[in-house]
């Protein structure tokens, strides 16, 4: 692994930021990815709520529709209506996924099903027609959520099955071989795997001065900048307790420069593992493995595969399929190449827009604001406003003279509305105002005039204006100064006052010698 600095990567994609993310960083982030990448290319994008129900939980943001005037897809996360019923429940059930991969011969790891009828003693008396280390998990989830990894020997074995059946509730559980070697995310869609990822266990690199526990908080601080990782922390949880009563380490442990501890025997992202893409150095052959074993599963045109390789000897054995897998670490790996997914999904759905005529990358929409109506329950589905389609010109202006406290920011907003204009203006610890605005190049260049003119209490001295290249939201925003900013602009003014009431007294102290 290398520096953890590296948990923000210079090669994501340009036109996919952290800040376009903010909203969606949690269970709604591969929905949000692929609709803004639909939405980008015109197509009509709708979001519904009443069909959205989890055991009775109200979720907004990961059921919508994308569509043009020929025909319309559902999708659910990553998942498209391309792929069936019947492939979401065999992927979902990790013995009945085993038999159709064993039915087309592909290599997986030898155990069983173990039903809620089949006792402690029952597992353990089968655990030893088995190899030691062992893994034992239920036969539902994803994420690795209830995963045991690594079992060496009976005794954790029980602990492992108190564990999931009496802390956890899992009844159905799958006990087989623990594969040793590295574990890939393969994602791939019908005859072309589209990105590989490396899956690394949790773990944390030492510094020589701070313990594991503060090491542990010190990078799920910077996974936080991370738009999947951010809700994928490392957790001092189960997993790492099993470590400890190994002997391994202590959470005060303090790990020498430059030693890398691993808190999990799991490779989860969702559970705090690390994310490299590895795809254009992955073998064809793997590559091919991976393939067929998604064809093995009927109805199953996309999704995602993990896989234990063997690289020197050019072999593969599958763990598990997802057909609604995370996309997320794909589009933002910790390390290597972004790998554009939502891209790929709907060329594959709407092999129409694959040119992307006027396609406009650095704009997006407010994924918050937008589900608003579903979230209180004041609609059941949102109609996006149409993404612009004809080339975006922006610029930013900062507009300098008495322009805070005089209403400005809310005539600018309602004036760049009216030239439909997008963009924010806000306020600047200076006493300045900063205007961005995008949309035509004759619009945008004519409002530099309008900046300067203002509203009447507003007294501009100059505007001067740059090229703006970042991304904006089609939408136009009041935005407030940041709580740092706040607080240097209150203390600036606290030190002005303080300058002036001294200097006052010092004018008395004068007239009275």
């Amino acid at each position: 692994m290398g520096d953890e600095c590296s948990l923000v990567n210079k090669n994501w994609l340009p036109h996919l930021t952290n800040e376009m993310m903010i909203g969606a960083r949690n269970n709604n982030l591969c929905s949000y990815l692929i609709a803004l990448e639909g939405w980008r290319r015109g197509l009509k994008l709708t979001w519904y709520s009443d069909k959205v129900k989890k055991r009775g939980v109200h979720a907004p943001g990961r059921l919508f529709s994308l569509g043009n005037n020929d025909r319309e897809h559902i999708f659910y996360k990553s998942k498209g209506d391309k792929v069936t019923k019947e492939a979401v429940r065999i992927g979902s059930d990790k013995a009945l996924t085993k038999k159709w991969l064993l039915k087309a011969g592909i290599s997986v790891p030898n155990g069983s099903l173990l039903t809620k009828e089949d006792m402690y003693e029952d597992i353990i008396s089968y655990s030893r027609q088995l190899t030691y280390p062992l893994v034992l998990k239920p036969t539902t989830g994803n994420q690795g959520n209830g995963v045991i990894a690594n079992i060496e020997n009976e005794g954790a074995l029980r602990d492992a099955i108190s564990y999931l059946r009496t802390e956890r509730g899992f009844e159905n559980l799958i006990l087989e071989r623990h594969i040793s070697g590295q574990e890939y995310r393969f994602f791939v869609i019908e005859n072309n795997v589209i990105a590989v990822l490396n899956r690394i266990p949790a773990n944390v690199i030492g510094d020589g001065v701070h313990t594991i526990s503060q090491l542990i908080d010190l990078k799920n601080k910077k996974r936080k900048r991370n738009p999947r990782l951010y809700s994928c922390l490392i957790k001092k949880d189960y997993e790492i307790k099993r470590l400890i009563d190994k002997g391994i380490f202590t959470l005060d442990s303090i790990p020498k420069k430059g030693e890398q501890i691993f808190l999990s025997e799991k490779s989860n992202i969702s559970t705090g593992g690390d994310s490299v893409d590895v795809t254009d150095e992955m073998p064809n052959e793997i590559k091919q493995i991976a393939i067929n074993a998604l064809k093995a599963v009927p109805g199953l045109p996309h999704g995602g595969l993990d896989m234990i390789v063997n690289l020197k000897e050019k072999t593969a054995t599958v763990l598990e399929i997802n057909p609604i897998p995370q996309i997320g670490s794909l589009v933002f790996p910790m390390e290597g190449k972004a790998r554009d997914i939502p891209s790929a999904l709907i060329d594959y759905y709407f092999p129409e827009t694959i040119n992307k005529e006027g396609y406009n990358g650095g704009i997006y929409f407010d994924f918050k604001s937008t589900l608003q109506p579903l979230i209180n329950k004041s609609a059941k589905e949102v109609v996006v406003t149409p993404a612009p389609l004809t080339e975006l010109y922006a610029k930013k202006y900062i507009v300098k003279g008495k322009v805070q406290g005089v209403n400005y920011r809310r005539w600018i907003r309602k004036r760049a509305l009216e030239s439909d204009l997008f963009g924010f203006t806000k306020n600047e610890a200076n006493g300045d105002v900063t205007v961005v605005v995008a949309g035509s190049k004759e619009a945008v260049n004519n409002f530099k005039f309008t900046c300067k003119n203002g509203p009447s209490k507003a007294e501009v001295i100059s505007v001067t204006e740059s090229t703006w290249q970042r991304p904006i939201k089609a939408c136009f925003e009041i935005k407030e100064q940041s709580m740092q900013k706040k607080k240097m602009s209150t203390s600036n003014q606290q030190r002005k006052q303080k300058i002036n009431f001294i200097k006052k007294i010092m004018r008395k102290i004068n007239q009275h010698l």
